[in-house]
């Protein structure tokens, strides 16, 4: 078990990953980034996941050094390379949100004021993935027992991979509207949670650290402009 963060530390996190992705340029910096994420993750108990990304990141990055900027033919361009390490750098930043209590998540914004188109589409999509990937184990779990998975045959293996999860996905946003709404989520009075909202040390601590770091990268970046 590791370190466990408010809710609104790791949206400070995730916006902070965010606007570093977006404008830092150098790659010394991208990947001491990298490092930094990987740690958040390892002092909260993600240790599979960080292990994961890290590994896929490294491959990308293998993959720019071996084309020298040019990509990898016109399969793997080097803007999708780039594209895709950044985008992996921002999944990692909000790892340790996914599957959060869509309770603890609506009580938070409640107490922050967030407006409800914020709100309210963030909480369904924290709670819409954990069950997408669920389904698509599932999915997978049938398609092998039946041996429909075959590399020979690509176009027919994704057709009955998407096909059956796209109508499931279907069935459970359903569900899962009804269910926020029976629970009173659209409901404008005050909202409790069971869970303590306590915004504690750690917190405190985790954010001056994210922001002194926000701050520095930005300062490298200008240094290497210049």
């Amino acid at each position: 078990m590791g370190v466990k963060f408010d809710f609104r530390t790791k949206l400070l996190v995730i916006a902070l990953t965010m606007s570093l992705v977006a404008v830092l340029t150098s790659d010394i910096l991208i990947y001491t980034l990298l490092v930094c994420l990987c740690i958040y993750l390892l002092i909260q108990g993600f240790y599979r996941q960080a292990i994961k990304y890290f590994a896929v990141c490294c491959v990308f990055i293998l993959l720019r050094l071996f084309s020298g900027g040019n990509g990898i033919t016109f399969l793997m361009p080097e803007m999708f390379l780039f594209m895709v390490l950044r985008i992996l750098m921002m999944v990692m930043a909000a790892q340790p949100v996914f599957g959060m209590p869509p309770g603890e998540v609506v009580a938070v914004f409640k107490k922050i004021h967030a407006p409800s188109g914020i709100a309210l589409p963030i909480t369904f999509t924290l709670r819409f993935f954990p069950t997408i990937r669920s389904e698509f184990a599932d999915v997978f779990s049938s398609l092998r027992l039946r041996k429909l998975l075959s590399w020979k045959h690509p176009l027919d293996a994704m057709e009955y991979i998407v096909t059956p999860v796209i109508f499931r996905s279907s069935r459970i946003a359903e569900e899962l509207a009804a269910s926020a709404e029976s629970r009173g989520i659209s409901n404008p009075g005050e909202h409790t949670c069971r869970r303590k909202l306590l915004f504690r040390k750690q917190d405190w601590l985790m954010c001056v650290i994210a922001v002194a770091i926000t701050v520095m990268y930005f300062v490298l970046e200008g240094m290497v402009k210049v």
